[in-house]
């Protein structure tokens, strides 16, 4: 017998509570937002992937956007130049004119700033793209830099804190370097530079270098 009264009573309890919400307009078994405390629901009770762009506020927009590149994480850019060659001699011998650069902005902001010393080159991975084009050459600072970056063009990986320039293409460069956006020895967090001289005309005449750059957050 008492087994049944429980039973009644919580027909009842189901019945009052069907009614209630149906007053309430809300359907069997929906959560409004008074029935959630705050806080009350964390990233577990998240599906994963169901949150938007247009579901964050403007503000949380804006602090993505600005938000600097998280530890371990690699970003991925192109960098390069193409320029007329200078008609005659080397690097020490060019009339004004000879030194060319291409700049390059980090997506984000890096975890620390990039000084000269951080911006390698790698040459090894030049390839020839018509004939008589010549390999470019690295600055005497480079010396080190293909030995760290042991990435590719097609597979372009850093060091943590350093940029790796892989040089994809190029001809009638010497002197090839990576530098720091700020003179002496600054650094800055938001780019670097890939700087070279011509050596004179080739078969394209002209002095170019495509490349690609990794970095990675420290």
């Amino acid at each position: 017998m008492r087994g049944r009264v429980i039973s009644i009573i919580a027909i009842c309890g189901a019945l009052l509570s069907l009614g209630i919400a149906q007053a309430l307009g809300s359907s069997p078994g929906s959560v409004s937002a008074t029935d959630i405390q705050t806080g009350a629901v964390g990233s577990r009770a998240i599906q994963d992937r169901s949150i938007q762009y247009v579901d964050i506020s403007r503000q949380l927009r804006g602090d993505l956007e600005v938000q600097g590149l998280q530890r371990g994480r690699t970003e991925h850019g192109v960098i390069g130049g193409d320029f007329p060659a200078i008609p005659t001699g080397p690097s020490t011998e060019c009339p004004n004119n000879c030194s060319w650069a291409g700049y390059a902005s980090l997506p984000f902001k890096a975890g620390t700033a990039l000084t000269d010393a951080d911006v390698l080159v790698d040459n090894t991975t030049w390839v020839s793209g018509d004939t008589g084009q010549t390999q470019p050459v690295l600055d005497s600072s480079e010396s080190g830099s293909p030995a760290a970056c042991t990435g590719s063009v097609a597979n372009p990986t850093a060091p943590a804190g350093k940029v790796c320039i892989y040089i994809a293409g190029g001809d009638n460069a010497a002197d090839v370097a990576g530098y720091s956006v700020v003179p002496g020895s600054g650094g800055s967090p938001y780019g670097f530079k890939l700087h070279w001289v011509s050596t004179g005309p080739g078969t394209a005449n002209n002095t170019f270098i495509d490349a690609v750059w990794a970095y990675t957050a420290p």
